[in-house]
């Protein structure tokens, strides 16, 4: 897919935006049992339901990418099928669910409002030249609309909005960005006495990159919690999320604000 050309070194960003290269707005390879095979990412239009079929068909498809053994064709037959139940179920679409969420930080921008429309702000701790994670919305929002996804040099940048950047990598270390702390999804069954209790909405995450900066908010009824590296905390499962959660994952850490945290566990 072609975009609009763009300059990039002419580029200036003045509003609270940053620019960010991309391989693709869609994650559609992945590494499995040493060969590439490419994700689907989209379903028939036309169907309601996932037959088997289709799921036939998918993999004849996958053919060209030269399976070295029927173990793999049935694992990925299984992968698509999974993938087309859960498209049945929520009817998200599947190359929503494979929209690109990290990138190399190209530009940043050169003025920033306070909140911009955002409910907090932060120091921005993030450089020019890094990895970095952000939220898939925006990804999703252009892969329709591509209004802010340029190429330059065969290159594919986005702009997207500083706030949603969530994490960095330099020089092979995680970073975290806008206050955000990164984690490890722990089990969450718990043990009174002899039994063992299940919350269901509940995560728990063991801290991994803690949030050297502590953002502020516009309501003041949120607190900051602080963590430490090896902190164990609660909060409700669906702030904890993950950086990278397409089949191509490029990191298991998820992330989420201090303001979230309902409990640290004791030592």
């Amino acid at each position: 897919m072609s975009y609009q050309e763009v300059d990039i070194d002419r580029l200036r960003i003045i509003n609270g935006e940053c620019l960010i290269e991309i391989h693709s707005l869609v994650e559609n390879e992945v590494d499995f049992n040493g060969t590439k095979l490419q994700i689907v990412t989209k379903v028939k239009g036309s169907n309601d339901f996932a037959h088997e079929n289709d799921v036939i068909d998918l993999v004849k498809r996958m053919k060209k990418f030269h399976y070295k053994d029927k173990e793999a064709a049935r694992e990925y037959t299984q992968m698509v099928a999974s993938l087309n139940k859960e498209y049945d179920k929520d009817k998200e679409d599947h190359e929503g669910k494979q929209a690109v969420r990290h990138g190399k930080l190209v530009k940043v921008s050169e003025k920033n409002a306070d909140f911009g429309g955002w409910d907090y702000s932060c120091e921005f701790d993030a450089q020019v030249g890094d990895e970095v994670w952000f939220d898939a919305t925006f990804t999703r929002d252009q892969i329709d609309m591509s209004e802010k996804v340029f190429q330059n040099n065969g290159k594919t940048y986005m702009l997207i909005p500083q706030k949603s950047i969530h994490a960095a990598r330099r020089n092979g270390e995680m970073i975290s960005v806008n206050g955000y702390i990164l984690g490890r999804l722990l089990p969450n069954d718990r043990k009174a006495g002899d039994l063992y209790l299940i919350e269901s909405d509940t995560a728990r995450v063991e801290v991994v990159v803690p949030n050297p900066r502590t953002p502020k908010y516009i309501a003041d009824i949120w607190n900051n919690t602080k963590v430490k590296k090896g902190d164990v905390v609660c909060m409700r499962k669906i702030f904890a999320i993950k950086l990278d959660a397409t089949l191509a994952e490029t990191s298991d850490l998820v992330r989420f604000q201090p303001r979230v945290i309902v409990a640290v566990e004791n030592d």
